[in-house]
């Protein structure tokens, strides 16, 4: 689906248009000194399951920020020494690439993550934005092309970006236009001194130096009547921030005063544009509510309190100051409006939440925090530490990390194992049929396959967990030293060098043997899709199993070539082999010539989905096979080793640090810094072990 389709047409979908504004509203706007950040919506939108951590966006990274500013599917952050981290989506709605989540070097004093574009003001005032620069039919407008000049701060909106300069005026780029293409004019602001400025969806506001609020741009609804959101009051304010269909302000008496819809996106009185009495110390405008921090440390709030489906989710509806715990107890000093939810920092340091807690995004963790931004599907704070957490839905942000120290793991389809220090196995990511679920006990090594997960225990035995309806996790008695998991069957070296498979040997296509028990004793195991190979004791490799290649069966990914190899590596539809001399021999399925080699000496090698890479012996990383999404055009540089995935890879550098390419729709190219003794790339995700045995994950 076009994203044009999705959000040009008002008449079609008004809510669906606006609640992706709202989102915006409330995570684009730059976190800069805490009454900044509180007054125009602490913005930030990363992505993390429940109250877990993930690895590049949240706590028990050894980065520190002083900033995080979250836009729709991605978020960024000003680290303590000034350069920028960005995690989540880099792609448009069209699943092409337009690197919203892929800053520049340089040192930033502050970041502002817009709809589908970034932009920053970096130490010596120059604005820099990263990410797409066209509408939604595909035309270039410019919101990512900043000027030249010096800038204080900057507001990336849906579709444009306004700055204010060093003189105090404001410039905007980008678009100009609404979802229609009628000219509104966002973009184009007036003459004047400013001291602030909060771009919106299609309209923007800023305090002028002698306190007055100037708006410009959209004054309507999405059916074309007056609402009057670009139209302010007369008054002096200390601060504004820009909604979808309304704006609030902080007045110099500590008043709130509102302009715009007062309605939802059905037509319905809801009430955003309308506070409540009282001195307040920042407001905070998201989709159909409003909330502020009153000067008493309470937090009011105002607007609709349901989701888009009629049900009461409260986001309008904040906690009170009389809480038993003692981590509840103290004042706000801060309060960020989402779409449908609504976060706040306490004096305490804790955040509290309320409203919709689908996947956990109004349900934070423990610990103290300085700032907090509530986005659209999730929330991310900055704690006291410079840490970054984050919660809420995981489907553009980082895979879910686990605490404790790593000696291995196995990064699968949609789920992680590994095996800790003490010998447990922890996983984590989709357990709908218990395959992160593993039972108790001391393993050696573990393997994930598609829905199931196995490993080999310290007393040799294999245990296995998750789907069982082809018998693939029911594996047979005996002491094993190694087990690979594939789709739905799984093989294992046991101790006396034979190999024993079980599990599914059809697929309902032919007899592929699959499972099928070879003769001979083995090195090493590798299954594939519907395939297994394995190193036999005098170098040699033998696979059984098969592929149905657009009706044909067996494609030869389970013929291997004569000679002697030392390891390989079995994908999807091919399989690759370092030989002794320290060549790769591939054989299979040849579309993109992913089963076709270059020619040099190997250390090691990793077959993806359809492409291939392996770790020559200068350290080079050489790829071949399916390039659409770059996975098999790696960087320069030194390599220890290399993991294929689905449609991306990751290989850990000389330097410890880990590089990837390729597909990253849901982060999973976007590795967090630090030093690594290993890495897995899986279909949609990554995982890492860190030289203090730590696991670090992201993607989806």
């Amino acid at each position: 689906m076009k994203s044009g389709t999705v959000w040009r047409r008002v008449k079609l979908s008004a809510a669906s248009l606006l609640s992706a504004f709202a989102l915006l509203i409330s995570a684009s706007l730059p976190l800069g000194d805490a009454e900044t950040a509180a007054a125009q919506g602490v913005d930030t939108t990363g992505e993390t399951t429940s109250t877990s951590v993930s690895s590049a966006q949240t706590e028990g990274s050894p980065a520190n920020f002083v900033s995080v500013s979250a836009g729709l599917l991605h978020t960024c952050g000003v680290k303590s020494d000034g350069s920028v981290l960005c995690w989540g989506s880099n792609r448009d709605f069209d699943g092409n690439v337009v690197g919203q989540a892929t800053p520049p070097s340089g040192t930033f004093v502050s970041v502002s993550a817009g709809f589908l574009h970034t932009c920053g003001v970096k130490t010596d005032g120059e604005v820099a934005c990263w990410g797409s620069n066209e509408d939604f039919d595909g035309n270039e407008v410019g919101q990512a092309t900043p000027p030249s000049g010096t800038f204080v701060s900057v507001s990336a909106g849906v579709l444009h970006t306004c700055g204010v300069k060093s003189d105090g005026s404001v410039e905007c780029w980008g678009s100009n236009e609404d979802w229609d293409d009628n000219y509104v004019g966002q973009a184009t602001p007036p003459a004047g001194t400013f001291v602030s400025v909060s771009a919106g969806a299609y309209h923007t506001c800023g305090v002028k130096s002698d306190d007055s609020v100037e708006c410009w741009g959209f004054n309507e609804d999405g059916d074309g009547n007056y609402v009057g959101q670009a139209t302010p009051p007369a008054g002096t304010f200390v601060s504004v921030s820009a909604g979808v269909l309304h704006t609030c302000g902080v007045k110099t008496d500590g008043s709130v005063e509102c302009w715009g819809g007062n309605e939802d996106g059905d037509g319905n009185y809801v009430g955003q544009a309308t506070p409540p009495s009282g001195a307040f110390l920042s407001v905070s405008a998201g989709a159909y509510h409003t909330c502020g921090v009153k000067s008493d440390g309470s937090v009011l709030c105002w607007g609709s309190n349901r989701d888009f489906d009629g049900n009461e989710v409260g986001q309008a509806t904040p906690p009170s100051g009389a809480f038993v715990s003692v981590s509840a107890s103290g004042t706000f000093v801060s309060v960020s409006a989402g779409l449908l939810h609504t976060c706040g920092v306490k004096s305490v340091g804790s955040v509290h939440c309320w409203g919709d807690d689908y996947s956990g995004l109004a349900t934070p963790p423990s610990g103290a925090f300085v700032s907090v931004s509530a986005g659209f599907g999730h929330t991310c704070g900055v704690k006291t530490d410079g840490a970054v957490a984050c919660w809420g839905a995981d489907y553009s942000g980082l895979a879910t990390l686990p605490l404790g120290t790593f000696l291995s793991f196995s990064a699968g389809f949609g789920h992680t194992c590994g095996v800790k220090s003490d010998g447990s196995v922890q996983c984590w990511g989709d357990d709908e049929y218990g395959q992160a679920t593993p039972p108790p006990g001391a393993f050696l090594s573990v393997s994930v396959g598609y829905l199931h997960t196995c490993g080999v225990k310290s007393d040799g035995s294999v245990q296995c967990w998750g789907v069982d309806y082809s018998g693939q996790a029911t594996p047979p008695p005996g002491a094993f030293v190694s087990v690979s998991a594939g789709l739905d069957r799984t093989c294992g070296v046991k101790t006396d060098g034979s190999v024993l498979c079980w599990g599914d040997d059809e697929d309902g296509v032919l007899d592929s043997d699959q499972a099928t028990t070879p003769s001979g004793t083995f090195l090493s195991v590798s299954a594939g899709f519907l395939h297994t190979c394995g190193v036999k004791t005098d170098g040699s490799v033998q696979c059984w199993g098969i592929y149905e290649d657009d009706g044909v069966l067996d494609s030869g990914q389970a013929t291997p070539p004569s000679g002697a190899f030392l390891s390989v590596s079995a994908g999807f539809g091919h399989t690759c082999g370092v030989k002794t001399d320290g060549s790769v021999a591939c054989w299979g399925i040849d579309a993109a010539i992913h089963a076709t080699p270059p020619s040099g000496t190997f250390v090691s090698v990793s077959a993806g989905d359809f492409h291939t890479c392996g770790v020559k012996t200068d350290g080079e990383v050489t790829c071949w096979g399916y390039d659409y999404y770059g996975q098999a055009t790696p960087p320069l540089g030194a390599f220890l080793s290399v993991s294929a995935g689905g449609e991306h890879t990751c290989g850990v550098k000389t330097d410890g640090e880990i590089a990837c390419w390729g597909d990253d729709i849901v982060g999973q190219t976007a590795p967090p810094p630090g030093a690594f003794v290993s890495v897995s790339a899986g279909s949609f995700h990554t995982c890492g072990v860190k030289t203090d045995g730590s696991v670090q994950c992201w993607g989806r």
